[in-house]
């Protein structure tokens, strides 16, 4: 049985498991997905160039996550008010 901090949420830990494994990926997330399924894999989008073009498929506390590089979506501009 693994041991759990209590109170600091999933997100967090798996942050500080992926800065564990790679050191400064945690800076380059950008996205997590969690699925509604355990089966499917928990998504991790990093910054483009942070993996060097490949994937991590990784083990978390009995789930498997997949980090991928995806670029973020341009913003699209704030509609103008009419006055």
């Amino acid at each position: 049985m693994s041991a759990r901090r209590v109170g600091v949420p999933m997100t967090d830990r798996i942050l500080e498991f992926l800065d564990q494994k790679q050191p400064g990926l945690k800076s380059a997330v950008w996205k997590i997905f969690y699925p509604m399924r355990s089966e499917v894999p928990i998504e991790v989008s990093v910054k483009p160039g942070s993996l060097g073009g490949g994937t991590l498929e990784l083990e978390f506390e009995g789930k498997s996550i997949s980090v991928k590089e995806e670029s973020i979506p341009e913003r699209r501009p704030r509609p103008e008010r009419g006055l």
